[in-house]
């Protein structure tokens, strides 16, 4: 094993967590040689589970992950180690809680539901979101989203009811990638299960729909902010090429002739820049709207 490494702490917190090495796609592009991550220690209270035939505290390869159980607040010491003379040491760590989701049920007069424009149809969004298997959100209410971000890897618009006057295109990162045909409502875009997130969104309304009406969607992508999109037809990509897309919200409103449509360019790009990305789900607590 060469010597060249370099180091890094995480923060945990109280809770049972998995640390995942994530695949880069550049790997591939380049053919360079994953680097090893090591913890090489660990605060008081906090234990490590390796999997079995696994060397302990060792994520070999992209893919491999273990289990964290932090008692307490603490930070790991991690040790990112080239495979190879002059090998990379680029390494995506992805830290999740290990937790049921928790639900509440809001109040009646804390949130009401947009008016169904006349004209519109009613629809669902439906996805199938990593970890957490399908999930449905009702027109105009968001999918993930800021509270709840979830890698989103495959969806579809379903109406309620009565057919759903909307086409979409999904896009996926790695070698098959790219943008898929355009799916009728009720149709399912994308993947289920093969850790390949949504990277990119277009909807578009049919010559079914009345000529008064137009799509207004937001979207989240991991790495950004919050995303407004108004027309006819609309699209979404992240910050950069492979930040996946973690919240929808998507409603069908009265066209406004000449709105002017938000600017994904210049959104705030929280990534750290030595390319060790850490990345955090945290559960919302109990009894939040």
């Amino acid at each position: 094993m060469v010597g060249q490494e370099r180091k890094a702490v995480l923060k945990v917190t109280r809770g049972l967590h998995s640390l995942v090495y994530r695949f880069d796609p550049a790997y591939a592009l380049d053919l360079s040689v994953p680097p090893i991550a090591r913890v090489e220690a660990a605060s008081e209270g906090i234990f490590l589970v390796t999997a079995p035939g696994e060397e302990f505290g060792t994520l070999s390869a992209p893919g491999k992950g273990l289990v964290v159980l932090a008692e307490q607040d603490g930070t790991l010491h991690l040790t990112i180690q080239a495979c190879q003379s002059g090998g990379s040491l680029d390494a995506s760590l992805e830290l999740s809680r290990i937790e049921a989701q928790r639900l509440s049920v809001a109040a009646p007069s804390s949130r009401q539901r947009t008016p169904l424009t006349p004209g519109a149809s009613e629809f669902l969004v439906r996805a199938h979101v990593s970890l957490r298997g399908d999930l449905s959100a009702a027109r105009g209410e968001w999918l993930c989203g800021p509270a709840l971000p979830g890698r989103i890897e495959g969806l579809e618009v379903r109406g309620v009811g009565t057919e759903c006057p909307v086409e979409y295109q999904v896009a996926t990162g790695g070698r098959t990638g790219g943008w898929s045909s355009w799916f009728p409502a009720g149709a399912y875009a994308g993947s289920r299960g093969k850790a390949l997130p949504l990277i990119g969104l277009r909807l578009r309304l049919t010559d079914a729909a009345p000529s008064d009406l137009m799509l207004r969607g937001e979207a989240l992508f991991l790495g950004g902010s919050p995303v407004v999109r108004s027309g006819r037809e609309i699209e979404f990509t992240g910050p950069s090429p492979l930040d996946p897309l973690v919240g929808l919200r998507l409603d069908m409103v009265p066209l406004v002739r000449g709105e002017t449509v938000s600017d994904p360019v210049g959104r705030q790009d929280n990534r750290p820049e030595n390319r060790l990305r850490v990345f955090r789900r945290e559960m919302p607590q109990a009894g939040a709207a």
